[in-house]
């Protein structure tokens, strides 16, 4: 399906992985660093390196199609980031926070790392979203079956697949999160997208026609990705003593 259908629908919109690489370049730093936090094969955030910026990669354990290896650090076994404190401009996170056992903890950890001011974008997919049921309900079966369907459905490799929990992939699990970890919710863009339907045009003209009536009964309940924006809040000044 071209994406013309998809405007036919959602006219002006932004296909999701556009969306989100609009969301980080503002904050992308002349000179500094970036984190991709969960970053499988290394190779998502590799177009933002260059002399004056470093772009490093994290995961539990290095992809079979790793890039970049001299960029790559393994995480600790309890999801520790392997760098000093405030070492990074920005952190980012691509279809990882639906994976997320524990979004405090793991939010506490980009906030450490973060310096003042520094950001944390997230793309991932609405909890809110039909998809997302879907997902748990073929989640329920075991997980070497949702590898194969994965594997047959996508052609995604066994090992680029995880189960999912959704446990910080609405706005409300993400501010509760956010907030308790110390960091501030700047912004949520949303996209729609039938790309999970792709067996047929039909199929997905019949994601979209869902996700329009279903953008018409609520806001957000028709767009499945969304990209989000947290903030390390900068110290607060001091006033200076009165004389």
């Amino acid at each position: 399906m071209s994406w013309e259908a998809v405007l036919r629908y959602f006219p002006n919109e932004l296909h999701h992985e556009e969306g989100f690489h609009r969301t980080v370049e503002p904050h992308q730093p002349y000179r500094g660093r970036m984190l991709d936090l969960g970053c499988g094969a290394n190779h998502e955030m590799a177009r933002y390196r260059w002399a004056e910026r470093e772009v490093w990669g994290t995961d539990f354990h290095a992809h079979s199609r790793l890039q970049y290896p001299e960029w790559f650090r393994p995480l600790g076994p309890n999801g520790e980031i392997p760098f000093p404190n405030r070492h990074f401009d920005i952190v980012s996170s691509v279809m990882v926070l639906e994976h997320v056992v524990d979004p405090v903890r793991f939010l506490r950890e980009v906030e450490r790392v973060l310096r003042p001011g520094g950001v944390f974008i997230g793309h991932t997919v609405s909890a809110k979203h039909y998809v997302t049921w879907i997902r748990r309900a073929i989640g329920l079966l075991p997980h070497s079956f949702n590898q194969f369907l994965v594997r047959k459905l996508y052609g995604r490799a066994y090992e680029d697949t995880f189960p999912a929990l959704y446990r910080m992939n609405t706005e409300e699990s993400l501010r509760r999160a956010s907030r308790r970890a110390g960091l501030v919710l700047e912004q949520i863009r949303r996209y729609a997208s039938p790309n999970y339907f792709h067996f047929s045009k039909w199929t997905q003209e019949l994601a979209l026609l869902t996700d329009w009536l279903l953008e018409k009964i609520g806001p957000g309940w028709g767009r499945l990705y969304f990209t989000v924006t947290l903030r390390k809040p900068r110290p607060a000044r001091r006033r200076p003593l009165a004389a």
